[in-house]
């Protein structure tokens, strides 16, 4: 009986202590994880594709669910996002968004997630196109290009934005690159999209 007793006891202490190392509540950590709901991006084995299209998985997971923290992980460190904009007197001028910083894409992502209650990208088919030229090894990187055709959709279900909702289609162009972590990350999101 005391056996039977001591090794319950040996039981529950053992769970309990592997339990305190674990948060099961705890936001999903960067990269591969029992928790996260995210792909690695960081897998030695696969193909450079493979971890490319982890990239965009985890990028469009991040939007639908309005999750900062996966987003920032799916950027490079040098990451610029750059779309075609027509200003007030009609002239016609490309525009480029750094990562970081005040007016960088993550503060400007923060501010969407928060105004939006619903984000989905119904359409959203990846396409991997062949590097051509110095894009291949940019830098002395191999990097992964994809053409992206999408479908998004934004929505203030709670009235807080006055219940806006927008709606874009069209195409984007992700060129993805191995960080110096290990990671691949978008270094480069060229948008070509158009609103509704």
């Amino acid at each position: 009986m005391r056996g039977i007793l001591g090794k319950i006891a040996f039981s529950a202490g053992l769970g309990i202590i592997c339990l305190s190392c674990s948060n099961p509540f705890a936001p999903p950590e960067v990269g591969p994880g029992i928790l996260a709901p995210i792909l690695p991006q960081n897998c030695a084995e696969c193909p450079d594709s493979v971890n490319a299209f982890a990239v965009l998985s985890n990028f469009k997971y991040a939007y639908e669910n309005r999750d900062i923290d996966v987003y920032e992980n799916c950027l490079d460190e040098n990451f610029v996002f750059i779309y075609i904009d027509q200003n007030r007197f009609g002239e016609i001028e490309e525009v480029e968004i750094p990562r970081d910083g005040t007016s960088g894409d993550i503060m400007r992502t923060r501010r969407l997630f928060d105004a939006f209650d619903e984000i989905r990208l119904s359409i959203w088919t990846p396409n991997r196109l062949e590097p051509e030229g110095p894009e291949l090894h940019e830098g002395g990187d191999t990097w992964e290009v994809w053409l992206v055709t999408f479908r998004l959709s934004l929505r203030d279900l709670s009235g807080a934005y006055n219940f806006q909702q927008f709606e874009a289609n069209g195409l984007a162009l992700y060129k993805i690159k191995k960080s110096y972590d290990g990671f691949w990350r978008i270094a480069v999101w060229e948008d070509h999209s158009f609103t509704n």
